[in-house]
């Protein structure tokens, strides 16, 4: 029992010094004084499990040889407070710093995180290597290091992506001009893959800024894209696999792979199920097919509406501006709340209820069809696949189990009362 108390004990205390801000790898004295003796490292880690790291991370491994000392400089260090949870991080720009950290420590710790670890050396001039050092040191400086973390202009990646550039007196940035191999959307769409749901809730909720066109430098805000970048750019030595996850690795091959034809599916379910509930309730007098149907459009109403809530909220108070006024609002609508209770009305077998629902569906059905048509059009540029495959096809049957109902509520047969 001891021994568990100890490891706990261990493992908060590390945990706590690995997200303090006064953590920080001690440099000996002498440390790069010789630029020809630094060899400098990116360092790429594997994608993790919270919300900032889902396109995984970026850091400079510097050594100096002639001391046999090297340090890790990583952008990614925050507490515990600002990691929260990943609503905030759609919210607000976090507070995230740089640290100087101990190379072997910190791989050990992603290493038992599963995450891959590569490592590319980067052939820098004499002058690119001193002013690369005075750079980081100047970073990981108590009046420098803090910054607001943003999910694609300010992040990890982006800050060794500045560092080197200017360490290179701006010849980085001339040389990754070309067009970006994906759009911002695209890489979103890929690191979000294994996770369905929270893949459609992204892709609902981000506006047309995910859809620019983008450059090759804008696009190094992925760790794994400021690699390549610096294949071509930096012309790297050679990189070695650190160490490699277990994990499945995002690959080119699935840029494009789409969960379409299962969105489609699905919302061909949903709606084809409020079209036989509409049957069953026309058809039957028992109360069983009234009660279902009713209790359909308050959980359609809850679930839909619910997301679409949440993006008229991230729209009212995000700092982020790809996360107001998403199309996507038309498709996943906040109006959909009203059918929580109509839909019990409709359960009860509410005249009243029955009329707004009506109108109600009509409205959803009308924005959902809207949703389609401004993707026909070229000044209206967001990709909107995902939540119009699931949410067009459902909203669909859900006029359609409208578009044949009488505007009388089924009633139970009046059976004759004897004297």
């Amino acid at each position: 029992m001891a021994r568990h108390r100890f490891l706990l004990l261990l493992i908060g205390w590390l945990g706590g010094w690995l997200g303090s801000p006064s953590a920080q790898a001690a440099l000996p004295p002498g440390f790069g004084e010789h630029p020809e003796d630094l060899r400098v490292k990116l360092v790429t880690f594997g994608p993790g499990p919270d919300a900032h790291q889902l396109f995984g991370h970026s850091a400079l491994w510097v050594e100096d040889t002639r001391l046999r000392t090297d340090v890790l400089y990583s952008y990614g260090m925050t507490t515990h407070e600002g990691q929260g949870s990943p609503l905030h991080f759609l919210v607000r720009h976090q507070p995230f710093w740089a640290a100087r950290l101990p190379v072997a420590h910190t791989f050990a710790t992603y290493q038992r995180e599963d995450r891959s670890i590569t490592a590319q050396e980067l052939r820098l001039p004499l002058r690119a290597r001193q002013r690369l050092l005075a750079r980081l040191e100047r970073d990981v400086s108590p009046e420098h290091r803090l910054y607001a973390y943003h999910p694609t202009d300010n992040n990890c990646a982006t800050r060794v992506r500045d560092a080197l550039d200017d360490a290179l007196e701006g010849s980085l940035r001339a040389d990754a001009s070309l067009p970006a191999r994906f759009t911002w959307r695209e890489h979103l769409r890929r690191h979000t893959r294994h996770s369905p749901v929270l893949s459609l809730l992204l892709l609902t909720w981000v506006n047309d800024v995910m859809d620019a066109p983008r450059t090759r430098w804008e696009e190094a805000f992925v760790p794994r894209e400021l690699a390549r970048l610096l294949d071509t750019s930096s012309a790297p030595r050679g990189r070695v696999d650190v160490y490699v996850s277990r994990a499945r690795p995002v690959s080119d091959q699935e840029a494009g792979t789409s969960a379409l034809p299962h969105l489609f599916l699905v919302g061909a379910v949903v709606g084809g199920g409020a079209v036989v509930l509409s049957i069953l309730r026309e058809r039957g007098a028992t109360p069983g097919a009234r009660i279902a149907f009713g209790l359909y459009h308050a959980l359609f109403g809850l679930l839909s509406g619910a997301v679409g809530f949440v993006g008229l909220l991230l729209t009212r108070y995000s700092e982020h501006s790809a996360l107001r006024g998403s199309e996507g609002l038309l498709l996943f609508n906040p109006f959909a709340l009203a059918l929580v209770p109509l839909g019990i009305g409709l359960a009860f077998g509410s005249a009243r209820a029955e009329r707004w629902t009506r109108t109600c569906v009509g409205v959803l059905m009308g924005c959902a069809l809207l949703a389609g048509v401004l993707q026909l059009l070229p000044a209206f540029g967001q990709d909107l696949r995902e939540p119009l495959a699931l949410m067009l096809v459902a909203h669909l049957g859900l006029g359609m189990a409208w578009g044949g109902t009488s505007n009388a509520v089924p009633r139970m047969e009046a059976r004759p009362q004897r004297a």
